[in-house]
Order: structure tokens, then C-alpha cells, then sequence
């Protein structure tokens, strides 16, 4: 794992002093393109996600919905419940997403109150082995700090492509169609006046509903 001196924080460390959300940008927006760093190839890719993110859900149910999760890209789901990233480290209070597998104990919040279950929604790593989210960030020698999902994976470079939503969404759309069962299913609209009311309405629902979760 590379060495890093990025300080560790989360989505609650980008309130500002009137308690408003001030997102910071995603570290990783490479594009999948023939030709280009990152080539459309089956089983190159891997998504990782947590069902508690409504970015990460939206991607996964595009995964799906093209017919890419079966022999194109696998995916994990991490636990929906944020814990110590770095528990061995009492200097380091840093709390994010971790796999778990079903059927292991009950994970309660990092202060200790309440559990949710480890059930069949969860997929651990396998294809890195990491334990956290935090883990692969380091793996690709983040600069940000913030390991947030969803992210999309090269296992050839091992390293993050994407971890921008609307971005992987785009990806998905047609980046992968010629291995896609379903090509024909479109995320984004091909008409300029039905492309531009969608970009309208994303810009509101992203900083007012999505920010909000």
C-alpha cells in the first residue's frame, strides 16, 4: 500500500460555519475510451459501493440495468455503516465505509449505539483484499483524503478510474455497450432539449436532495 500524509476526512468535514454542505470535487475523472488510458475491456473493472450513498446506488442500478454486472464488471458493497478506518492508530479518528460478509456480527456506529446486520447484500473485496474503502484510495495514491463512494476500479492498473457518480453514469451509458446485454438501454437522453432539462433538473436535486442524505 503507497505511503500517505493526506489527513483522513469525511463528508461532515465540508460544512462551513452556517452548517452548509460545501462538497469538495472528486479526485479521479478519467474517462473509459478506446484508445485512451482506459480501454473498454471485459472484466477490467470492478464498482465499488455502498447502498447507503444514493450516488453509489445510482450506479449500481445502471450497472445492472445495461447488463454489465454479470461478465463485465463485478462489484463489492460495503457495510452501510461507517467505523474506524484506522482502529489500531489512536491518533487517527477517521471513520468511513469498511466490508463486511454476511453472516458476520452485527456492526454498531462508531459510537458504539445500535447494530445493523451483516446480510446478503454485502460483497466483500476480492479483488484487492482491502477492509476499507480508505484502503484503496491509499492503494491509488490519493491526494484528497476524502474516500467516498462510488469508485470505479482498473484491476489491470490497479488503481481508481472514477469515483464521480454522474461521471461513472456516463461511463456505463456507452463506454461498454459492445458488451453490453442490454446496448440498446440508454442512461442520458440523445435529444439536445431532453439532455439539457435532465442536466436542469440534476442541478437541482443533487445539491438539494442528494447533498442532504
Amino acid at each position: 500500500m503507497a505511503a500517505t500524509t493526506v489527513k483522513a476526512h469525511t463528508a461532515l468535514d465540508e460544512m462551513d460555519t452556517h452548517g452548509n454542505f460545501k462538497r469538495t470535487d472528486a479526485g479521479f475523472l478519467n474517462a473509459v475510451e478506446k484508445g485512451g488510458r482506459f480501454e473498454p475491456e471485459a472484466s477490467r473493472y470492478h464498482l465499488y459501493v455502498s447502498l447507503a450513498c444514493p450516488w453509489s446506488a445510482g450506479t449500481l442500478a445502471a450497472l445492472k440495468y445495461k447488463g454489465l454486472d454479470e461478465d463485465v464488471i463485478g462489484y463489492s458493497v460495503v457495510h452501510p455503516t461507517w467505523g474506524r478506518t484506522r482502529p489500531d492508530d489512536p491518533n487517527d479518528e477517521h471513520c468511513g465505509w469498511h466490508f463486511r460478509s454476511p453472516g458476520d456480527d452485527p456492526v454498531p456506529n462508531s459510537l458504539g449505539h445500535g447494530s445493523n446486520e451483516c446480510d446478503d447484500a454485502l460483497i466483500p473485496d476480492t479483488i484487492n483484499g482491502a477492509k476499507t474503502i480508505r484502503d484503496l484510495y491509499e492503494m491509488a495514491d490519493d491526494k484528497s483524503g476524502k474516500y467516498s463512494t462510488p469508485i470505479l476500479w482498473c484491476k489491470k492498473e490497479k488503481t481508481i478510474v472514477c469515483n464521480e457518480s454522474i461521471e461513472i453514469l456516463k461511463i456505463f451509458n456507452s463506454s461498454f455497450n459492445e458488451f453490453a446485454k442490454h446496448p440498446e438501454r440508454l442512461l442520458f437522453p440523445e435529444d439536445d432539449d431532453e439532455a439539457k432539462q435532465l442536466d436542469a433538473l440534476n442541478e437541482f436535486i443533487y445539491p438539494n436532495v442528494n447533498n442532504g442524505v
